[in-house]
């Protein structure tokens, strides 16, 4: 059992990027922090050009070597789907037709893709079932609450893109449910509610600082005692 863990949790690493491109005027951050158990966390920055980047996360239900082995599966669609990534919304169309293909009956995956335009300053994006991201501006904080359903469920399900105006000073948090999920000693959740809290309150620090000291935050609020892996990803534009 402790080889099959440790083998799934290669696999999950070796899928993650390395180093996160980054774009004029608009940084990203990233943190992973995964579970005992081995969970499906995923999430990808791909640069386009030089004034766009893809961002993507995901979640594979599941946990051990299936979870790995069904986000590589999500990572290969995505990949064989760059060339489509001016439309979030084909994207997710495409990978949805091959999960349906290969995926187990009872297997599914959130996921959420959006691109990022540091030219025009706007986040073109579709949510396929994945937790909603939180927007942080001018003081106040409200979700991306367009969404359609989780991928690998419903064969023909028509995808539609989203699209936000960023301006300076805004934050975005984009997360799996490991951390909104994450439990203190008395089983309460941490809850989006917490999320918005934390990014109005800090919101003027940098997507390092804030990817951090949230991970930082929740990890103080379940003990350390992560269920499920935790995923940020913070866009955050000067």
């Amino acid at each position: 059992h402790e080889q099959e863990l440790q083998r799934a949790r290669e696999i999950q690493q070796s899928l993650l990027p390395k180093e996160i491109p980054q774009l004029p005027g608009i940084a990203v951050a990233t943190a992973w922090q995964p579970a005992l158990a081995v969970g499906g966390d995923y999430f990808d920055v791909l640069r386009l050009d030089g004034n766009r980047l893809a961002i993507c996360i995901a979640d594979v239900s599941g946990k051990g070597v299936a979870a790995a082995l069904l986000m590589a599966n999500v990572q290969a669609s995505l990949r064989a789907s760059v060339r489509d990534l001016d439309s979030p919304a084909r994207v997710c169309g495409i990978v949805n037709g091959m999960l349906r293909e290969s995926i187990a009956g009872n297997k599914f995956v959130t996921f959420f893709c959006g691109v990022l335009d540091a030219n025009t300053r706007t986040f073109r994006y579709c949510n396929a079932g994945h937790p909603y991201p939180i927007l942080v501006s001018d003081g106040a904080a409200h979700t991306l609450d367009e969404g359609g359903a989780v991928l690998g469920v419903f064969p023909s399900w028509d995808y539609q893109d989203s699209s936000v105006n960023l301006k300076s000073g805004d934050r975005l948090l984009l997360f799996t449910d490991g951390i909104t999920e994450a439990e203190d000693a008395q089983g309460e959740e941490f809850g989006v509610e917490r999320v918005a809290a934390f990014g109005k309150a800090h919101a003027t620090r940098s997507a390092a600082e804030l990817t951090e000291q949230l991970l930082a935050q929740v990890s103080d609020f379940c003990g350390a005692q992560f269920q499920d892996d935790a995923t940020l990803v913070v866009l955050a534009v000067n």
